[in-house]
């Protein structure tokens, strides 16, 4: 769906922070950063990835990103462990804004809590009064 020209896929799954969570067929769970998240940040300037084989909790931090206007951390929307990292994005930082959700995911996780964590996520009928709310 699109969303004040924010283009959200219904099949993600997004937190607060603006990273997004979409399961694979295989059940392993790519992560990235949403449209307006890649956006608003300005031109991202850095970005700081995790390692495979790192384990994160479900909304701890797995990386950070600056720009000239605003620095923050990347949300891990499920727990579990990365088993790859897109370091294409790290070469080339501004495919974040070009491709959101296909080219510029930014980690797969084999997750370890799967159904209980995204319970917790926004999707659905609940992401565009979300986000029209922080566009506001």
């Amino acid at each position: 769906m699109e969303i004040e020209g924010y283009e959200m896929p219904d099949e993600m799954y997004y937190t607060k922070e603006h990273t997004w969570a979409r399961v694979e067929d295989d059940g392993n769970v790519r992560v990235g950063m949403d449209a307006y998240g890649a956006t608003a940040a300005g031109a991202i300037e850095f970005i700081d990835m995790p390692e495979e084989d790192d384990e994160f909790e479900a909304g701890e931090a797995f990386g950070s990103l600056e720009s000239a206007k605003w620095v923050g951390g990347l949300i891990m929307p499920v727990g579990g462990t990365i088993v790859e990292v897109n370091e294409d994005v790290e070469d080339d930082l501004e495919m974040l804004a070009e491709d959101p959700y296909e080219e510029s995911w930014l980690i797969l996780i084999e997750p370890s809590n799967l159904d209980d964590d995204l319970a917790k996520l926004i999707h659905g009928d609940d992401v565009k009064p979300w986000l029209e709310e922080e566009l506001a």
